[in-house]
């Protein structure tokens, strides 16, 4: 059974090159361009890895990854935040997200960072 990776990013452009890069890579890949509601998403998708921009509307990705890492039912799934804010290693600290990667990126960094927390 394939992997699957939830993307949250209001970047179309971002998730159309993640996904492709990822989907290659033999990953299935959902995406989101909002984190409302991101244990309905989770629970529609199943993921084994989320892939959290910061500066996306409403929620956040800061708040999302905070809301998920206190959970019980979803703190056991990797996050992997997603920014080009300068603050991103904090932000991702304090959030408690596993990973950061910082935009703009290498394709082989972002396939290092999800093979890092799980495999195709």
């Amino acid at each position: 059974m394939k992997k699957r990776v939830l993307i949250c990013d209001n970047d179309p452009d971002i998730v159309e090159l993640v996904s492709l890069i990822l989907k290659r890579k033999g990953y299935d890949v959902f995406s989101s361009d909002n984190c409302n509601k991101v244990n309905q998403k989770i629970e529609k998708y199943h993921p084994d890895l989320i892939i959290m921009d910061l500066w996306i509307p409403d929620l956040g990705g800061e708040k999302a990854t905070e809301l998920l890492k206190n959970s019980t039912d979803y703190k056991h799934i990797p996050v992997v935040i997603l920014s080009a804010n300068n603050e991103i290693a904090n932000i991702a600290k304090r959030s408690g997200a596993e990973d950061y990667l910082a935009k703009p990126f290498h394709i082989e960094t972002l396939v290092k960072k999800v093979n890092q927390y799980i495999a195709a």
